[in-house]
């Protein structure tokens, strides 16, 4: 085969263009600093890459979560420090009070005081955080507590609205209810449906047994001589502490034996913190503030009625709501500290992800610089051989 002046240029003029090709892929990645600009470049790589993006912003979201939570429980801890200054002052002033030397005026002026402190401490019960309740519970909307008609502090009706258990059946229709509030759930319980069996009912002695099953009939929790108080038709008590189940039903009454099936919905005020990591940040109002304010208008009562005695009864209370106080405030603590752990996670997820996503796309810029100047000298070198591949021809002499 006769190789012709024709060949020998289309061939060099395609080896030219593809070397031309690469100096130019070799001077984008430098630009850029990425290896894979287009799936065309490396398809499994920018899968990958795409995939490591979508893990970073659902960090960068978790992230933002965490520092939200924190900044909720922050809060939260701030109003029970408070409340707990304004506890220690009130014990002080009953501490007072209770001496007999004390005149009418004088322990009206302690009064006073604590009429105020009592003021103070249901604003601290009504904080919120970017429009939120932080004692709300489920009801994060609407503020916990709030003044009757005769100057008292209770629980807003919307808190205690029982909407978190509605009852799918009754089989014995012994609960006058249409639904039921069960706002005291322990680790022993998730939501699902569950069937709540009363039995040995006593309308004399208001007592009842309570034995609560899950879907597979497994015992969950049960107490035998749950007392029910008659004043509010409440059943209050703690079945089986072994099992972590707290049953508190307001204002229902059990009229009989019987067994009803109840379905838990999941609907606290919770943060996403990770792939199955969530955590409920609120507190519920009445667990914390509910004996908090009982005893202080107690308290109001006996400075009210000149009485020192029923006031130094009235220590042991306020000791025992300090207490309750103290507990909520070390689970607060205990929820700052893991979300501070999970804060560091995060972040080492972060500086991990962010360098195999680097590994992945970007590329190494000294090695990109001396393949550069590798195709630069190829380049130029193909244009000198083409200077000699390609000799002028009479045309171009004649020009």
């Amino acid at each position: 085969m006769r190789v012709t002046q024709g060949m020998l240029t289309e061939a060099f003029m395609r080896n030219l263009s593809y070397n031309l090709k690469r100096l130019g892929e070799k001077e984008d990645q430098l630009s850029s600093g990425k290896r894979v600009r287009l799936p065309s470049d490396d398809p499994v790589s920018a899968v990958f890459a795409m995939r490591l993006r979508n893990t970073l912003l659902s960090i960068d979201q978790y992230a933002k979560n965490v520092d939200d939570a924190v900044t909720w429980l922050q809060n939260t801890e701030t109003a029970l420090q408070n409340t707990g200054e304004i506890l220690q002052r009130i014990r002080e002033l009953v501490v007072y009070g209770s001496n007999d030397t004390l005149t009418e005026s004088d322990r009206k002026a302690i009064l006073d005081e604590i009429t105020q402190l009592k003021e103070q401490i249901f604003q601290e019960a009504n904080s919120s955080y970017n429009n939120r309740y932080l004692f709300g519970g489920f009801f994060t909307d609407a503020p916990p507590f709030a003044y009757d008609v005769n100057g008292k502090i209770v629980a807003n009706p919307s808190f205690i609205k029982p909407t978190r258990a509605d009852i799918i059946s009754d089989t014995g229709t012994k609960l006058n209810a249409s639904s039921i509030n069960l706002n005291k759930i322990g680790s022993g319980v998730t939501t699902g449906e569950y069937s709540l069996e009363v039995s040995n009912f006593d309308s004399v002695a208001k007592t009842a047994d309570i034995v609560i099953r899950d879907k597979d009939n497994n015992i969950v929790a049960q107490k035998t001589g749950i007392t029910v108080d008659a004043d509010d038709q409440r059943i209050d008590g703690v079945p089986d502490s072994s099992k972590d189940f707290v049953l508190d039903l307001k204002n229902f009454p059990i009229l009989g034996n019987g067994t009803v099936v109840v379905k838990l919905t999941n609907d606290t005020a919770r943060y996403n913190l990770g792939r199955l990591n969530t955590m409920d940040v609120s507190l519920y109002g009445d667990e914390v503030f509910g004996e908090i304010f009982k005893v202080v208008e107690e308290i109001e009562d006996a400075l009210k009625n000149d009485n020192p005695q029923i006031l130094s009864s009235k220590l042991s209370d306020l000791d025992n709501s300090i207490n309750t106080l103290l507990k909520f405030r070390s689970q607060v603590g205990a929820k700052i500290n893991r979300l501070e752990a999970t804060k560091t996670r995060i972040e080492n997820n972060r500086i991990d992800y962010t360098a195999l996503l680097s590994k992945t796309e970007d590329v190494d810029i000294a090695q990109v610089i001396m393949d550069l100047k590798m195709e630069e000298n190829v380049y130029r070198a193909s244009l000198a051989v083409g200077a000699r591949v390609i000799q002028p021809s009479l045309v171009d002499f004649l020009r």
